[in-house]
Order: structure tokens, then C-alpha cells, then sequence
């Protein structure tokens, strides 16, 4: 059992030797993607978030990976103020959201209600199918990670909540 163990040790720590060089280079220090062959990286932290224009104002956006407008896979994070309300909507396609900051509640319907709504605390998971029309309310601010499989969309069950429209 100790032999196991000290043979786990060594090639963790091998992996670190390796993988150390790639993590400290100069070439990643100022940019927010960093694209190797063998992996990407993307640190939030310096990227900058960008207006949502899909969405009602106030809601923020880093998409991380891929292009949620062109077919393939994708993640990106949302960030939204205390109170922030999304009106009813859908997506054409199946996402998985992850909320990393923030209390946030989420219902399913054609017609926004309080009262059927599900509280998600951060850590949460949860998905949404394709075409099922939801919406949600930031009770403080909140931060989403999504991803799913492009293209996407996101058209409101009333087209006068949609910005767009506007």
C-alpha cells in the first residue's frame, strides 16, 4: 500500500514538473486566452465582461469557450445585478448552468410567477432542455456559467420583453 502511494506521489508530482513550464510562461502573462496545443485556458479575472444585447439591460457576459452563434460547443458566464429580472424565454438548444455566485431562482412557463419559482444558491446545477421556455430573478448579484451546443438562441415568449425589439 505505501509503494501505491509513494508511485501516486511520484507521478503527480511529475505532472506538476511537466506541466509547470507551460503554466509560468511568458507568453500567458497580460492575455486572457491562452491556446496550446494540448489545452486552452481563459481566466475571468482579467477578461472583460461585455453587455448582453440579447438580453433586458444589466446583464453581462464572457463567453470563455467556443461560439455560442456558430455550431459546436461552448461556455460562457452571465453576470447579473441584485433584482435583475429575465423575462420568459427559450433556447433552441439543451445547456447546463452552474451558478458560482449569488442567490438566484428560476421557474419554468410561458408567463413569469413568483410563487413557482426554485431557489439556486451558489454551487447549484441545474439544466434546461431545448425549447422550454423559462425565466429567472437575481435575488442578489448573480454569476452563471452555461454551456451547451451552438448554435444558440434566445427568443422571449413575448416579443415585448425582448430587447432587440426595443
Amino acid at each position: 500500500m505505501a509503494v501505491f502511494r509513494l508511485l501516486q506521489l511520484t507521478a503527480v508530482t511529475a505532472l506538476l514538473f511537466i506541466m509547470s513550464p507551460l503554466a509560468n510562461s511568458d507568453s500567458n502573462s497580460g492575455t486572457e486566452i491562452l491556446m496550446r496545443d494540448e489545452f486552452l485556458t481563459a481566466d475571468p479575472e482579467t477578461m472583460k465582461w461585455e453587455r448582453n444585447r440579447a438580453a433586458p439591460w444589466g446583464m453581462r457576459i464572457i463567453v470563455l469557450y467556443g461560439d455560442p452563434s456558430k455550431p459546436g460547443p461552448y461556455i460562457f458566464r452571465v453576470k447579473m445585478p441584485s433584482a435583475y429580472v429575465l423575462p420568459p424565454h427559450r433556447h433552441k438548444d439543451d445547456r447546463t448552468v452552474t451558478v458560482l455566485k449569488g442567490t438566484y431562482w428560476i421557474g419554468t412557463g410561458e408567463e413569469f410567477n413568483r410563487m413557482d419559482m426554485q431557489i439556486a444558491e451558489a454551487g447549484a446545477f441545474y439544466t434546461t432542455k431545448a425549447d422550454v421556455p423559462h425565466y429567472a430573478w437575481a435575488r442578489t448579484e448573480v454569476i452563471l456559467q452555461e454551456s451547451g451546443y451552438g448554435p444558440t438562441d434566445m427568443r422571449y415568449v413575448h416579443p415585448e420583453d425582448d430587447p432587440r425589439n426595443q
